[in-house]
């Protein structure tokens, strides 16, 4: 059922695409990823879409994933209209399937503000058969080159986690960090630091992961390299390793990316974004991805 509907999603951004004269597709993007570490492979394949029309927009994700033999289906969608200027009030829906497990959903409200240096979004979603709620904060605040970022997610009203960030974006360079903490406290938490560099079609990228608790002392430092083939399409590889009391682990990583448009129309995409910026390919490379926003950035999502 999840995989005709993956197939039904691709047919329905290629109907969007033919709708064009209504509406407008204001964002899209497909990547396909593959990682190989020391004991394991993944290869991930994903599909974005934002679409408006008149007061509406729609945003949808269609991603399947192969861990180690093991597949992850998901599908995710909002349908939102605008309220009054930079308001928008939307609805959310989302499915996620393992392997030999049944199809889980997920259900949810949100409402947002799309100002020109800020934005902020609160949501709520509620999955049907794990029996559990989440509320979610999120917002950002532009000043120059410099963006400020950060996300709260409340679980059942019982425990809080916190995702704060800084992006610097001068086109050719660019920095951002982000750091991850739970309510007992900065130390339960980890944190990733990124830098870009951009030399004509060619860039660079550094990136560091460590543990709150031991901040530089452990964690995974990594490297890649990216070459776009036009304004649209990205290919990039890269290397992460290791280092201090993290083990001996490394990881390959290779993808293709295609992207169009501008900024997303979901002020939650947005921050979500932002947080990808700075975090490491170990985490890309996971079946669980705690930066999809599904709940919000910094909640573990499917």
């Amino acid at each position: 059922m999840m995989k005709t509907s993956l197939i039904a999603i691709a047919g329905a951004t290629v109907a969007l695409a033919g709708a064009a004269q209504a509406g407008e597709i204001t964002y899209g993007s497909a990547n396909l990823s593959y990682y190989s570490a020391d004991d394991a492979d993944a290869t991930r394949l994903q599909g974005d879409v934002d679409y408006m029309v008149n007061k509406f927009t729609f945003t949808g994700t269609a991603k399947a994933v192969d861990f180690d033999g093991n597949n992850l289906y998901v599908l995710n969608g909002t349908a939102g209209y605008a309220i009054a200027p930079g308001f928008t009030g939307y609805v959310k829906l989302g499915a996620f399937d393992f392997d030999g497990a049944d199809t889980e959903y997920g259900y949810g409200l949100g409402v947002d503000y799309i100002g020109a240096a800020f934005g902020a979004a609160f949501e709520y979603t509620t999955i049907e058969d794990g029996d559990l709620e989440t509320y979610n904060l999120n917002g950002y605040y532009s000043f120059g080159a410099s963006t400020v970022f950060g996300s709260y997610t409340s679980l059942d009203g019982d425990f809080g986690i916190y995702a704060l960030g800084y992006d610097y974006d001068a086109g050719v360079f660019g920095l951002s960090a982000s750091s991850f903490f739970t309510e007992d406290g900065f130390d339960n938490g980890f944190s990733s630091f990124a830098g870009v560099y951009d030399f004509g079609q060619f860039g660079v990228k550094a990136s560091v992961l460590t543990g709150n608790d031991d901040m530089f002392d452990s964690g995974f430092y990594g490297i890649a390299g990216s070459y776009a083939v036009n304004d649209a399409v990205t290919i990039e590889a890269g290397y992460d390793t290791s280092y201090g009391d993290g083990g001996d682990a490394d990881l390959f990583s290779l993808s293709l990316s295609y992207e169009i448009g501008g900024e997303r129309a979901r002020v939650t995409d947005r921050v979500s974004d932002l947080f990808d910026k700075s975090r490491s390919s170990l985490f890309k490379a996971q079946p669980i991805d705690i930066f999809e926003p599904l709940y919000g950035p910094g909640m573990i999502s499917f």
